[in-house]
């Protein structure tokens, strides 16, 4: 049976690129506070992965800031976009671009030189069963120095419970989004259904697809569990990349500083 990334992501990536190109402008942002929590923790990297990259608006924000990036995704037509844009945006020599399925990331840039660290952006974990998960995490470690870091921007469970809504919408251009929410609280999952319907008429509509998709959710506490647990050292936890994060200071987030104010974490760990 297909895994829904790969009928989304790989079949269907054309359903979810309003999603990206609404955002493309938050990144140059998103970065400067990114690499801000990185260095209040030591890092100042040289060269990174970007795993998850997407079509490439945060490898591209990080070449422009001087920093070697190699971007990852399941997607090639993410990669093919990510890689024209940062021909366009004139950074091509720092930021490249490679299909890789996470899954199999340790196998796959088994010949790269270590990452200064990684950065997976943007909910872009937990999509697999946690076993999946985890060994992802373990595979990370090896593609790092040691020091390296991990960098995981991910929804908040402790907000998303509080702030939960069974239904959802949003329209990207000619295209409009559906969704169903279920919370599985025993199982820490939220799914998905999804329904594409594009735009035929100036009233009328035509559904194209629908997916459904679910992804592990964490709160601060399970977050620091996961890293420790995978070998990472769990080293501090910032409000991530959702609406209204530039205007917040940039502090760590503890387990104590009721968490449960942010949409987005932002984990930072680091290999021993």
């Amino acid at each position: 049976m297909t895994h829904w990334t790969e009928e989304l992501f790989k079949k269907n990536p054309e359903l979810f690129i309003g999603h990206f190109e609404e955002r493309l402008k938050q990144a140059p942002r998103e970065t400067a506070s990114l690499l801000s929590y990185l260095k209040e923790q030591g890092f100042q990297p040289e060269r990174v992965l970007d795993l998850n990259c997407g079509i490439g608006r945060h490898s591209i924000a990080l070449a422009k800031r001087g920093i070697r990036v190699l971007g990852t995704d399941i997607s090639p037509h993410y990669i093919k976009i990510a890689g024209r844009k940062a021909r366009e945006e004139k950074v091509a020599d720092r930021a490249r671009f490679m299909v890789a399925d996470m899954r199999r990331i340790a196998s796959i840039l088994a010949d790269e030189p270590p990452f200064d660290g990684i950065v997976c952006l943007w909910t872009s974990f937990g999509f697999y069963d946690d076993e999946t998960n985890e060994n992802i995490l373990r595979d990370c470690l090896k593609l790092v120095k040691p020091g390296g870091f991990f960098a995981l921007d991910i929804v908040n469970k402790d907000w998303l419970i509080q702030n939960y809504l069974e239904k959802g919408f949003a329209r990207y251009n000619d295209w409009i989004v559906l969704e169903e929410r279920k919370l599985d609280l025993k199982k820490s999952r939220n799914h998905n259904t999804w329904m594409f319907l594009k735009q035929t008429g100036e009233l009328s509509f035509k559904l194209e697809n629908i997916i459904e998709l679910d992804h592990h959710i964490w709160n601060l506490p399970e977050l620091i569990t996961l890293f420790n647990d995978t070998g990472w050292r769990f080293k501090a936890a910032y409000p991530g990349f959702a609406t209204g994060f530039a205007r917040r200071k940039v502090a760590p987030i503890s387990v104590e500083s009721e968490p449960e104010e942010t949409p987005m974490l932002l984990a930072i760990s680091c290999r021993p």
